[in-house]
């Protein structure tokens, strides 16, 4: 139970975070391409040992932490590469984020459709922050601007903090449930 609720708050955390970078993206006039990979590279090794946290609770329905412990370890060494030599890719960085955002998104449409699968009524603003969020990382491929980094950003962050909201259950065992049997959130 401690495990669950540490990995959603630090998905919480790390949505807070996404908000953060988002925002300063859209409106910070100058960033240096070091304040920039070390702000990357933290918040990707932040992400990462969540991941893998969240991957190892016993989560109720396993549908926000499915695909978390292969995504954590790689999310740790890419921020280590991100941390030790990320100022090297100053014009590719942002690609990079918008394949990143892509892959996550796609990871939570086949999350909101399994969602589906067991009856949650939140699996189809699960499938259209994961679309949205999807799109702006395609966007984000194409045209390489920081703007479209900020929105996709905050798109992520908001997709990844409605998903730990709504599918994350703190009790299997219906310790946290309301008279009708309904398992609640903390």
């Amino acid at each position: 139970m401690k495990q669950i609720k540490i990995a959603r708050a630090g998905y919480i955390l790390v949505s807070i975070l996404f908000y953060i970078l988002g925002l300063v993206c859209i409106t910070a006039l100058y960033i240096t391409p070091r304040a920039a990979a070390v702000m990357a590279g933290t918040v990707l090794i932040a992400y990462g040992v969540i991941k893998i946290t969240g991957y190892l609770s016993r989560e109720l329905y396993c549908l926000a932490f499915q695909y978390d412990f292969a995504c954590g370890f790689f999310l740790i060494v890419l921020g280590i590469v991100v941390l030790l030599i990320g100022s090297r890719f100053n014009g590719y960085f942002l690609y990079g984020l918008g394949f990143l955002i892509l892959l996550d998104s796609l990871l939570c449409i086949q999350t909101s459709v399994e969602a589906k699968s067991f009856g949650l009524p939140s699996w189809s603003m699960i499938l259209a922050s994961s679309i949205l969020t999807g799109t702006l990382g395609v966007v984000l491929i194409v045209t390489n601007t920081r703007l479209v980094a900020g929105c996709s950003l905050l798109a992520e962050g908001f997709m990844r903090q409605y998903l730990v909201q709504h599918t994350v259950y703190l009790s299997p065992c219906g310790g946290n449930s309301d008279e009708k049997g309904d398992v609640r959130t903390f």
